[in-house]
């Protein structure tokens, strides 16, 4: 698509818009990303390391300021825990937990968890996990940091709410790897793990995942590793709303503006996966101050620091595609997804007038899906754009999170078939 330009129309709609419209379907989503509720939250506690009993910890202090001295614990393991609020029969708590970084260490990770205070089914809450979308990559983009309501979106099903914040999003002075298969899906499980080290969530084993656009791209990378990574849980299922996946490609309608901000964002996200990576070698010289712009702001200045080179290079915001080196090429390898059968049920959310995830990139993802053996449905909503995908699909999402709790038959869309509307509002 050489030669779009950075206003390329979709539908009548700027590639900006295209862009900040990825902002409006995270913020009516994200529902536990939010500082106290009116008067005081009631502390509440977890299990650290070994056992211990961690306090709530202070609001006089910064949460996200990491230990000075941390070993590493088992993943799951909590190290802090804060009460933002507890109204109306719910809990929802600020929590910082072990992971791991993509080098396979020891890491710090942020997030949310929301719990009910009513007494606990036998065997306890199922944990329904929310994988957020594209809102930047530095700590203060974090959705734990943001303002907003006090509970973790659940789809009405009634269990224990988790949100991570992703590995390096969250912490002060860290930058995620954005995009990072391995980060986003461990990142992802070991906020279940964590919620079932909080005594008062009494979170069962169970879980779902549920994750839009880049949060769909974590929610199918947890599902890859789930069997292996933590095989003492049980997903039920995994939701994908419009999934960042099949990344090595352009699709028909796709627009080269919104690519290339998403690569720019991966290219910048895989120097802090591995700081051997120069962004410097392969941007063009009117892209370099996008980096800064990366550690300090979030995905609307991120957005605007891309498309302002591209309207100062005609396009060519790449001395070389990074795609287009056997760099590029290898992480694309490591990280795009699908990559394996999954063996626990997936609904795919797509949208016909989506012009940030295009119906042929569904298609193509869908059709490797069924020939890897997945059990895999698919949904789509003609009218439903990236923003509004997730909003149409609600009530579905939850039906369908619901069945596969009470262990439901899953459908599925195998042998797949396209639908006749593939073409975006982009490609016309």
């Amino acid at each position: 698509m050489a030669g779009t330009t950075a206003r390329q129309r979709a539908g009548g709609r700027s590639t900006a818009g295209m862009v900040s419209a990825v902002l409006l379907a995270v913020a009516s989503m994200c529902a536990a990303c939010g500082s106290s509720a009116a008067g005081t939250p009631v502390p509440h506690h977890g299990a650290g390391p070994g056992g211990t009993t961690l306090p709530d910890f202070p609001a006089s202090q910064d949460f996200y300021l990491l230990p000075a001295h941390v070993r590493p614990e088992p993943p799951g393991t909590l190290v802090r825990i804060q009460t933002i609020s507890d109204a109306g029969g719910v809990v929802t708590l600020r929590v910082m937990y072990h992971s791991k970084d993509a080098a396979g260490h020891d890491a710090l990770v942020t997030g949310l968890v929301t719990y009910p205070t009513a007494p606990a089914p036998a065997g306890g809450w199922p944990v329904i996990s929310w994988d957020h979308g594209t809102n930047g990559m530095g700590a203060r983009c974090a959705p734990s940091r943001t303002g907003g309501a006090q509970s973790v979106v659940t789809f009405g099903a009634r269990g224990v709410g988790v949100a991570t914040d992703y590995q390096g999003e969250g912490p002060d002075g860290e930058i995620a790897p954005y995009l990072d298969r391995a980060t986003e899906g461990e990142s992802t499980i070991d906020i279940v793990r964590a919620a079932r080290q909080i005594p008062d969530a009494h979170a069962s084993s169970t879980w779902v995942n549920v994750g839009d656009s880049q949060g769909g791209h974590a929610s199918l990378a947890a599902a890859e590793l789930a069997p292996t990574y933590a095989p003492e849980l049980h997903l039920a299922g995994t939701v994908a709303i419009a999934p960042g996946a099949m990344l090595a490609h352009l699709y028909p309608g796709d627009s080269q503006a919104v690519y290339d901000i998403i690569s720019t964002m991966a290219l910048y996200g895989a120097q802090a996966a591995d700081p051997i990576i120069n962004p410097d070698q392969i941007v063009a010289p009117a892209m370099r101050g996008v980096g800064s712009v990366i550690r300090s702001g979030c995905v609307n200045a991120i957005e605007k620091a891309v498309l302002d080179a591209y309207t100062k290079t005609g396009g060519h915001v790449f001395t070389t595609p990074p795609l287009d080196l056997p760099q590029g090429q290898a992480w694309v390898k490591a990280n795009d997804v699908p990559q394996v059968k999954t063996p626990s049920p997936l609904l795919v959310i797509a949208g016909g007038k989506d012009a940030i995830v295009v119906p042929a990139r569904i298609n193509a993802m869908m059709s490797r899906m069924c020939s890897m053996g997945d059990r895999v449905s698919v949904q789509w909503y003609p009218t439903g754009t990236h923003d509004t995908e997730p909003t149409l699909a609600a009530a579905q999402i939850g039906q369908w999170i619901e069945a596969r709790l009470r262990g439901a038959p899953a459908p599925t869309s195998c042998p797949y078939r396209p639908p006749a509307f593939t073409v975006s509002p982009a490609a016309s």
